[in-house]
């Protein structure tokens, strides 16, 4: 897996799929990436996503430059609010504890909040929706730290699909 700051932005595949939308791919797979660890601190919404408050200036700055490079139609949607990014989630997502254990939540609204996440995030496609356009970016893996109660079971070895927690620990820059 990559951080975010080792994506050459140029090396980014695009297929243009119909009139409104646009698939990406990195090498010889999705363009996924780790983005930099913070606070969900609303935890899952009723829609499916999560916000994740970052204080990492040079992502949201980096991000924004491929939000442009990615989706130049406009109006466009952000992912990005303020300091926070905004990322779908759903029962594909693997979810790991803090020590690389594999969980099974169900995501349901509330879950996560005010925890600590990283995220590996798939950045899929484009979007028309509305009147506006956007980028689908779905979290492939979370891992979830900090609190006092279990965000939720382990699961039965045998009641989902094995994922390896590929995250990787952040130097200072990251």
């Amino acid at each position: 897996m990559v951080f975010w700051s080792e994506i050459a932005k140029n090396l980014i595949e695009t297929t243009t799929i119909g009139k409104d939308r646009t698939k990406f791919r990195y090498g010889d797979g999705p363009l996924r990436f780790q983005i930099p660890r913070g606070l969900c601190t609303w935890g899952v919404s009723a829609f499916k996503s999560l916000q994740i408050d970052l204080s990492n200036q040079e992502f949201m700055d980096w991000w924004r430059d491929l939000e442009t490079r990615l989706c130049p139609q406009g109006p466009f949607n952000s992912n990005l609010k303020g300091n926070s990014i905004r990322l779908k989630i759903d029962e594909a997502s693997y979810i790991f504890d803090e020590n690389a254990v594999q969980i099974t939540p169900e995501v349901r609204e509330g879950l996560f909040k005010g925890r600590e996440l990283s995220c590996l995030i798939d950045v899929d496609s484009t979007y028309f929706f509305n009147g506006n356009w956007g980028l689908t970016v779905r979290v492939y893996q979370a891992r979830v730290y900090g609190g006092d109660d279990a965000p939720c079971e382990s699961a039965p070895v045998s009641a989902l699909p094995k994922g390896i927690c590929a995250f990787l620990e952040p130097t200072e820059s990251v």
